[in-house]
């Protein structure tokens, strides 16, 4: 291929294949996964890297009457808030554009339950829609009477901003740079935070999330523009229950000792490779590790010196899964150890954000060697001594 043709071809490519760029949890799916992260964002309508690297990220097309837009979804919690970041890569943008996430939260006879159930009831469904406006206009909706109402004074409860950005820069938090993108392009970008029930710190209303991370909730994408067009994510609009799309929430990260297969294993023999495993970790980063002796953690306590001959970090996978990975090849102390993922790096015990194993054995540890075995050895030495000598004894006569 002609090199020219080749460098006009290559924007569009890379948007058909942005699946496969290095922090992507999936191919297109209509199914959505928040990875668990106490990193937030600050909802200022910018995807700074600091704030949305450790997000799963997935790739769809908001459908139109006679045209699509590629779109990215950031999405991200920390127990308390659903976090949404997205990318609308749109040319062009219209005074009163507007984004609108809408929710199916399931039927308890009250609020919602929080698990989908593919029905529309009155008072149980909820909307959280932003526009651009002069000044950010904010929506918290409802579903009553087979239609999405937005109370004229309703309270808002949740954030959200949006900017549409020209001003393209070779800044290291601007989005085509930190997802490697070799050109750049006028697009929206649109943050929201959004509590889950009880969270807000206002009384629950028909305008709460009301779920929890142990809920799969149903969800529609729908991006509004004058002159009047619309376009939804998945396809056909807010009132076709059936094609909402399911978002669940994945756990707090875990990192736990393990076997070579990745059974869990908490005690090692004496020159043993220890292994560790985890999930819930934001995709393809790479972390920093410690294997310690047995600690009494506290809040902002400065993680103490690494047993020698320790691995110094960990890496998840796209899927923000750390498989079985080779931590202390042939155990050479005896004790009781902790192993503690130091996820923002700084060196310090985060107690909302820094991952333990502890508290599995010994009382307060995350796996142990036992000391047992140095009683064996001496026994054993000795036998061999004893065995060397009347061998040689034996020799002589």
């Amino acid at each position: 291929m002609h090199k020219k043709s080749f460098e006009i071809l290559l924007p569009f490519a890379l948007l058909m294949l942005s699946a496969c760029l290095p922090n992507t949890c999936a191919a297109v799916s209509s199914d959505f996964v928040a990875n668990y992260n106490a990193n937030v964002p600050t909802i200022d309508g910018r995807l700074n890297s600091t704030e949305w690297r450790d997000a799963l990220r997935y790739t769809f097309n908001l459908t139109g009457t006679s045209s699509n837009i590629t779109t990215w979804a950031y999405l991200k919690h920390n127990g308390t808030h659903f976090y949404i970041g997205l990318v609308m890569w749109r040319i062009g943008d219209g005074a009163y554009d507007q984004f609108t996430i809408f929710f199916d939260e399931g039927d308890d006879g009250s609020y919602g339950s929080g698990t989908e159930d593919g029905v529309l009831t009155s008072n149980q469904e909820d909307l959280k829609s932003c526009a651009s406006t002069a000044n950010v206009t904010l929506k918290d909706g409802y579903y009553i009477n087979s239609t999405f109402y937005v109370p004229p004074a309703s309270e808002i409860d949740f954030e959200a901003n949006c900017t549409y950005e020209t001003d393209h820069s070779t800044n290291e938090w601007e989005i085509e740079y930190w997802e490697g993108l070799p050109w750049v392009d006028d697009h929206w970008e649109w943050e929201f935070a959004i509590p889950f029930v009880g969270n807000d710190g206002a009384t629950n209303d028909v305008s709460d999330l009301n779920c929890t991370i142990t809920d799969t909730v149903g969800i529609k994408f729908q991006y509004f523009t004058q002159p009047v067009a619309n376009y939804f994510y998945p396809a056909e609009n807010q009132y076709a229950i059936g094609t909402y799309a399911s978002l669940s929430f994945l756990p707090p990260p875990t990192i736990e000792s393990c076997n070579m297969t990745g059974t869990r294993k908490d005690n090692f023999d004496f020159g043993e490779t220890v292994y560790v495993n985890g999930s819930g970790y934001g995709p393809s980063t790479t972390y920093d590790l410690y294997v310690v002796e047995d600690t009494n953690w506290t809040d902002s306590m400065s993680i103490p010196s690494r047993v020698p001959n320790t691995a110094v970090n960990v890496s998840s996978d796209a899927s923000g899964e750390i498989l079985p990975t080779a931590v202390w090849n042939d155990t050479g102390t005896f004790g009781n150890f902790d192993v503690i993922v130091d996820v923002n790096g700084n060196g310090v015990y985060d107690a909302e954000i820094d991952v333990l194993d502890d508290n599995d054995v010994q009382v307060t540890a995350g796996f142990f060697v036992p000391e047992f075995a140095s009683i064996l050895i001496l026994p054993l030495f000795m036998a061999l001594s004893l065995l060397a000598t009347l061998a040689y004894r034996k020799r002589r006569f």
